[in-house]
């Protein structure tokens, strides 16, 4: 299965501001790894998959390279925005992101970059909805130590 067949992605609405044009507020301003300022407005609110769009972390993966955010922020054109269907737990695909090789899906040399078509196009095997609570139960379990 193609990751295109059970994710919606909301890339048309990120709008990048540069440094000098940001007014500094409340909300979180993400780029593609993670918040780099707090900016006045927000275009998106609720709860939404993050994905690296391009960045060195893609090959390195010294960072995870998905996170999951909530509430009002602005994202910049450096991270996909992602929410996902029925059938599929956005914690499980954060997961699924942060585990797998993805680097059949990068391109450039000097720019490594995650573009829209190649996410679309990400195989993925989707357990059932139990199978795949049971997994992110089982990760948020040994994240915290506490079970």
């Amino acid at each position: 299965m193609y990751l295109k067949n059970h994710i919606k992605m909301f890339d048309k609405l990120r709008k990048p501001i540069i440094s000098n044009k940001r007014i500094h507020g409340i909300y979180p301003y993400y780029g593609a790894q993670g918040i780099i300022d707090f900016v006045d407005n927000y275009i998106f609110d609720g709860k939404y998959l993050l994905l690296a769009e391009d960045g060195n972390n893609l090959r390195t993966r010294t960072d995870d390279v998905s996170r999951i955010v909530k509430g009002k922020f602005w994202v910049n054109n450096h991270a996909h925005v992602i929410q996902t269907t029925e059938d599929l737990l956005l914690e499980y695909l954060s997961y699924f992101l942060n585990q797998t090789d993805l680097s059949g899906y990068i391109t450039g040399s000097a720019q490594p970059k995650l573009n829209k078509e190649n996410v679309e196009y990400i195989k993925i095997n989707i357990p059932s909805l139990k199978k795949q609570q049971h997994i992110v139960n089982s990760i948020n379990c040994e994240v915290k130590y506490a079970c």
